[in-house]
Protein backbone atom coordinates (compact mmCIF):
# COMPACT_ATOMS: atom_id res chain seq x y z
CA UNK A 1 0.00 0.00 0.00
CA UNK A 2 2.98 2.40 0.78
CA UNK A 3 4.74 2.03 -2.52
CA UNK A 4 6.11 4.64 -5.09
CA UNK A 5 3.61 5.14 -6.83
CA UNK A 6 0.86 6.68 -3.99
CA UNK A 7 4.27 8.84 -2.69
CA UNK A 8 4.71 10.03 -6.23
CA UNK A 9 0.91 11.04 -6.23
CA UNK A 10 1.33 12.81 -3.10
CA UNK A 11 4.36 14.95 -4.13
CA UNK A 12 3.19 16.22 -7.37
CA UNK A 13 -0.06 16.80 -5.69
CA UNK A 14 1.88 19.13 -3.04
CA UNK A 15 4.02 20.54 -6.02
CA UNK A 16 0.66 21.70 -8.04
CA UNK A 17 -0.28 23.13 -4.59
CA UNK A 18 3.26 25.11 -4.17
CA UNK A 19 2.87 26.34 -7.86
CA UNK A 20 -0.95 26.98 -7.29
CA UNK A 21 -0.07 29.72 -4.49
CA UNK A 22 2.20 31.23 -5.88
CA UNK A 23 0.07 32.03 -8.74
CA UNK A 24 -2.37 33.83 -6.27
CA UNK A 25 0.44 35.72 -4.51
CA UNK A 26 1.27 37.08 -8.11
CA UNK A 27 -2.43 37.65 -8.88
CA UNK A 28 -3.21 39.73 -5.69
CA UNK A 29 0.44 41.67 -6.52
CA UNK A 30 -1.09 42.58 -9.93
CA UNK A 31 -4.62 42.82 -9.62
CA UNK A 32 -5.91 44.02 -5.83
CA UNK A 33 -9.03 43.72 -4.38
CA UNK A 34 -10.31 42.47 -8.31
CA UNK A 35 -8.65 39.25 -7.33
CA UNK A 36 -9.08 39.14 -3.29
CA UNK A 37 -12.69 39.52 -3.67
CA UNK A 38 -13.71 36.95 -6.78
CA UNK A 39 -10.98 34.41 -4.78
CA UNK A 40 -13.89 34.24 -2.28
CA UNK A 41 -15.96 32.18 -5.03
CA UNK A 42 -13.03 29.35 -5.02
CA UNK A 43 -12.59 28.89 -0.95
CA UNK A 44 -16.63 28.54 -1.30
CA UNK A 45 -16.30 25.80 -4.34
CA UNK A 46 -13.55 24.24 -2.05
CA UNK A 47 -15.85 24.48 1.10
CA UNK A 48 -18.39 22.42 -0.94
CA UNK A 49 -16.01 19.60 -1.85
CA UNK A 50 -14.48 19.30 1.10
CA UNK A 51 -17.43 18.68 2.87
CA UNK A 52 -18.70 15.72 0.77
CA UNK A 53 -14.65 14.22 0.32
CA UNK A 54 -14.44 14.50 4.16
CA UNK A 55 -18.08 13.67 6.04
CA UNK A 56 -18.70 11.03 2.94
CA UNK A 57 -15.77 9.40 2.09
CA UNK A 58 -12.61 9.85 4.34
CA UNK A 59 -14.19 9.39 7.30
CA UNK A 60 -16.22 6.23 5.96
CA UNK A 61 -12.84 5.43 5.03
CA UNK A 62 -11.42 6.00 8.39
CA UNK A 63 -14.23 4.05 10.18
CA UNK A 64 -13.93 0.62 7.77
CA UNK A 65 -10.44 0.88 9.53
CA UNK A 66 -11.38 0.98 13.32
CA UNK A 67 -14.19 2.59 14.50
CA UNK A 68 -11.30 4.42 16.99
CA UNK A 69 -10.93 6.72 14.16
CA UNK A 70 -13.79 8.85 14.93
CA UNK A 71 -11.28 9.49 18.31
CA UNK A 72 -8.57 10.69 15.85
CA UNK A 73 -11.00 12.68 14.05
CA UNK A 74 -11.65 14.49 17.37
CA UNK A 75 -7.30 14.70 17.50
CA UNK A 76 -6.75 15.95 14.10
CA UNK A 77 -8.66 19.15 15.06
CA UNK A 78 -7.41 19.83 18.22
CA UNK A 79 -4.12 19.54 16.93
CA UNK A 80 -4.91 21.94 14.19
CA UNK A 81 -6.44 24.02 16.53
CA UNK A 82 -3.82 24.07 19.35
CA UNK A 83 -1.49 24.82 16.83
CA UNK A 84 -3.12 28.28 15.70
CA UNK A 85 -3.93 29.37 18.90
CA UNK A 86 0.03 28.61 20.63
CA UNK A 87 1.40 30.33 17.29
CA UNK A 88 -0.72 33.64 17.75
CA UNK A 89 0.07 33.51 21.41
CA UNK A 90 3.40 33.67 21.11
CA UNK A 91 3.62 36.04 18.49
CA UNK A 92 1.26 38.59 19.56
CA UNK A 93 3.64 39.38 22.80
CA UNK A 94 5.81 40.71 20.72
CA UNK A 95 6.05 44.79 20.98
CA UNK A 96 5.46 45.72 17.62
CA UNK A 97 2.49 47.61 16.46
CA UNK A 98 -1.11 45.65 15.52
CA UNK A 99 -0.70 45.49 12.08
CA UNK A 100 2.86 43.91 12.13
CA UNK A 101 1.92 41.69 14.79
CA UNK A 102 -1.53 40.46 13.35
CA UNK A 103 0.38 40.02 9.83
CA UNK A 104 2.96 38.05 11.34
CA UNK A 105 1.10 35.71 13.66
CA UNK A 106 -1.16 35.14 10.65
CA UNK A 107 1.43 34.14 8.60
CA UNK A 108 3.13 31.64 10.97
CA UNK A 109 0.16 30.01 11.42
CA UNK A 110 -0.96 29.91 7.91
CA UNK A 111 2.99 28.56 6.87
CA UNK A 112 2.14 25.90 9.72
CA UNK A 113 -1.80 24.92 8.17
CA UNK A 114 0.08 24.71 4.97
CA UNK A 115 2.82 22.46 6.19
CA UNK A 116 -0.12 20.13 7.91
CA UNK A 117 -1.81 19.96 4.29
CA UNK A 118 1.45 18.81 2.63
CA UNK A 119 1.00 15.86 5.09
CA UNK A 120 -2.27 15.42 4.16
CA UNK A 121 -1.50 15.19 1.04
CA UNK A 122 0.93 12.70 1.84
CA UNK A 123 -1.61 10.39 3.89
CA UNK A 124 -5.31 10.52 2.01
CA UNK A 125 -3.14 8.70 -1.37
CA UNK A 126 -2.30 5.77 0.67
CA UNK A 127 -5.45 4.71 1.26
CA UNK A 128 -7.02 4.99 -2.79
CA UNK A 129 -6.26 6.87 -5.67
CA UNK A 130 -9.94 7.93 -5.51
CA UNK A 131 -9.33 9.39 -1.90
CA UNK A 132 -6.30 10.92 -2.54
CA UNK A 133 -7.78 13.12 -5.87
CA UNK A 134 -11.27 13.90 -4.13
CA UNK A 135 -9.87 15.45 -1.03
CA UNK A 136 -7.09 17.11 -2.79
CA UNK A 137 -8.92 18.70 -5.85
CA UNK A 138 -10.33 20.87 -2.65
CA UNK A 139 -7.35 21.45 -0.95
CA UNK A 140 -5.71 22.23 -4.19
CA UNK A 141 -8.47 24.86 -5.20
CA UNK A 142 -8.29 26.28 -1.65
CA UNK A 143 -4.42 26.88 -2.67
CA UNK A 144 -5.07 29.93 -4.70
CA UNK A 145 -6.80 31.69 -2.21
CA UNK A 146 -4.82 30.97 0.53
CA UNK A 147 -1.66 32.25 -1.52
CA UNK A 148 -4.07 35.44 -1.74
CA UNK A 149 -4.52 35.96 1.85
CA UNK A 150 -0.53 35.24 2.82
CA UNK A 151 0.22 38.32 0.26
CA UNK A 152 -2.16 40.41 1.51
CA UNK A 153 -0.93 39.79 5.47
CA UNK A 154 2.56 40.17 4.69
CA UNK A 155 1.73 43.46 2.80
CA UNK A 156 -0.72 44.64 5.50
CA UNK A 157 2.47 44.10 7.74
CA UNK A 158 4.73 46.27 5.95
CA UNK A 159 6.91 44.31 3.13
CA UNK A 160 7.06 45.93 0.20
CA UNK A 161 5.92 43.47 -3.10
CA UNK A 162 8.81 41.43 -3.97
CA UNK A 163 9.45 40.61 -0.23
CA UNK A 164 5.95 39.62 -0.26
CA UNK A 165 5.31 37.28 -2.65
CA UNK A 166 8.53 35.42 -1.76
CA UNK A 167 7.49 34.77 1.82
CA UNK A 168 3.95 34.20 0.81
CA UNK A 169 5.12 31.72 -1.66
CA UNK A 170 7.32 30.50 1.09
CA UNK A 171 4.69 30.25 3.78
CA UNK A 172 2.01 29.14 1.50
CA UNK A 173 3.72 26.89 -0.68
CA UNK A 174 7.38 25.32 0.41
CA UNK A 175 5.88 24.40 3.81
CA UNK A 176 3.01 22.46 1.73
CA UNK A 177 6.28 20.40 0.07
CA UNK A 178 7.90 20.26 3.02
CA UNK A 179 4.83 18.44 4.98
CA UNK A 180 4.43 16.64 1.96
CA UNK A 181 8.40 15.25 2.19
CA UNK A 182 8.37 14.69 6.04
CA UNK A 183 4.76 12.72 5.67
CA UNK A 184 6.83 10.25 3.18
CA UNK A 185 9.83 9.57 5.17
CA UNK A 186 7.62 8.83 8.40
CA UNK A 187 5.74 6.30 6.17
CA UNK A 188 8.80 4.72 4.82
CA UNK A 189 10.48 4.20 8.30
CA UNK A 190 6.82 3.10 9.68
CA UNK A 191 6.69 -0.56 9.35
CA UNK A 192 2.88 -0.89 10.13
CA UNK A 193 1.15 2.51 9.80
CA UNK A 194 -1.42 3.54 12.24
CA UNK A 195 -4.51 4.29 9.41
CA UNK A 196 -7.13 4.87 11.45
CA UNK A 197 -5.08 7.50 13.13
CA UNK A 198 -3.85 8.41 9.54
CA UNK A 199 -6.85 9.01 8.10
CA UNK A 200 -8.84 10.42 11.04
CA UNK A 201 -6.52 13.02 11.82
CA UNK A 202 -6.13 13.62 8.20
CA UNK A 203 -10.14 14.23 8.43
CA UNK A 204 -10.01 16.07 11.85
CA UNK A 205 -7.54 18.62 10.19
CA UNK A 206 -9.40 19.12 6.77
CA UNK A 207 -12.59 19.65 9.01
CA UNK A 208 -10.53 22.41 11.23
CA UNK A 209 -9.42 23.91 7.43
CA UNK A 210 -12.58 24.04 6.83
CA UNK A 211 -14.49 25.80 9.70
CA UNK A 212 -11.32 28.46 10.74
CA UNK A 213 -10.05 29.24 7.05
CA UNK A 214 -12.38 28.86 3.87
CA UNK A 215 -15.13 29.14 5.61
CA UNK A 216 -14.95 33.04 6.76
CA UNK A 217 -13.08 33.77 3.43
CA UNK A 218 -15.94 32.61 1.74
CA UNK A 219 -18.13 34.17 3.54
CA UNK A 220 -16.94 37.43 1.62
CA UNK A 221 -18.08 36.11 -1.57
CA UNK A 222 -20.50 39.26 -2.74
CA UNK A 223 -24.48 39.30 -2.90
CA UNK A 224 -24.30 36.05 -0.72
CA UNK A 225 -23.12 34.42 -4.63
CA UNK A 226 -20.71 31.89 -2.86
CA UNK A 227 -23.21 29.64 -1.57
CA UNK A 228 -24.13 28.89 -5.41
CA UNK A 229 -20.13 28.20 -5.40
CA UNK A 230 -20.35 26.02 -2.15
CA UNK A 231 -23.70 23.98 -4.00
CA UNK A 232 -21.49 23.46 -6.99
CA UNK A 233 -19.10 21.90 -5.08
CA UNK A 234 -21.06 19.81 -3.13
CA UNK A 235 -22.89 18.46 -6.37
CA UNK A 236 -18.97 18.10 -7.59
CA UNK A 237 -17.91 16.10 -5.16
CA UNK A 238 -20.76 14.06 -4.33
CA UNK A 239 -21.20 12.57 -8.62
CA UNK A 240 -17.43 11.94 -7.60
CA UNK A 241 -18.44 9.76 -4.72
CA UNK A 242 -21.95 8.32 -6.72
CA UNK A 243 -19.65 7.09 -9.61
CA UNK A 244 -16.79 5.73 -7.40
CA UNK A 245 -19.59 3.66 -5.67
CA UNK A 246 -20.75 2.31 -9.08
CA UNK A 247 -17.63 1.72 -10.41
CA UNK A 248 -16.66 -0.40 -7.47
CA UNK A 249 -19.74 -2.31 -7.55
CA UNK A 250 -19.08 -3.53 -11.06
Amino acid sequence: MFGDVQTIYGLNASLTAAAISIVGAFAIAAFGSLVQRHSAYLSAFAVGLLTVAVLFHLILEALDVSMDAIAWVGTGFMVMALIGIAINVAVSRRSDGAALTFGYASIVALAAHSFLDGAIYAIVFQEALFTGWLTTAGLLIHEFPEGVIAYFLLAQAGLDRARAIVFAFIAAGVTTVAGTLVANYIFAMTVTPPLAAMYGGAAGALIYVLVVHLGPHAAQAPNRRGYLAAHAGVVFGAAAVIINCISAIH
